[in-house]
């Protein structure tokens, strides 16, 4: 759809202009469409991009069903124990790591709690290997630490006592007086007598 296809409908820019619309309405209308044509194309090109990753996958799937048809029986066993074997170390691999992510949300929470100033100069101080994740998703030993580089660098972590306020000035007399300090001396004695 162009321009020229929206005037061959009668939307011509007289009749929207009659019709109280502004002139660039045609041209908005291009727009909207062309943003939509645009997803349309971007959405075609991900099933396409996972089109192509499912037949490549079926094609593996494939050859890997031929070679096994080619194998003898104790072959085919030592290829599937194979395969086993490859896929416990990859969920052993999985759940390390996502034990990992789970102990470092763990411990970042943790030190925000504990008011740290600079998290990743409060873990260098850590001896990780020391501490281990709970189940409650609380991290055990790491009070202790924390209390130890709190008494050693206390300067890590916010302080748990109000800022202290600075009061500035004080109450003026309006009985200043006035001329040289001489006079000013003489003044404020002969006020006490």
């Amino acid at each position: 759809m162009n321009k020229k296809d929206l005037e061959k409908l009668g939307l011509t820019a007289e009749a929207i202009e009659k019709a109280g619309l502004g002139s660039d309405v045609l041209d908005q209308i291009i727009i909207l469409h062309g943003k939509d044509i645009e997803k349309h194309k971007t959405d075609l090109s991900a099933a396409q991009s996972e089109l192509d990753g499912a037949k490549k996958q079926l094609e593996e799937a494939n050859k890997t069903i031929e070679s096994f048809k080619a194998m003898k029986p104790e072959e085919l066993q030592k290829a599937a124990d194979d395969w086993k074997a490859k896929a416990e170390v990859a969920k052993a691999e999985a759940d390390k790591t996502i034990a990992g992510l789970k102990f470092d949300h763990a411990l970042d929470g943790a030190l925000t709690t504990a008011k740290a100033k600079n998290a990743k100069a409060v873990k260098a101080l850590l001896k990780t290997d020391d501490l281990k994740l709970a189940d409650d998703g609380s991290i055990v030993g790491l009070n202790e630490q924390l209390e130890k580089i709190k008494s050693e660098n206390d300067y890590l972590f916010e302080s748990d006592t109000p800022d202290p306020k600075i009061i500035t000035g004080g109450k003026q007399t309006t009985d200043a007086p006035t001329g040289s300090f001489a006079e000013a001396i003489q003044e404020r004695l002969s006020k006490k007598k």
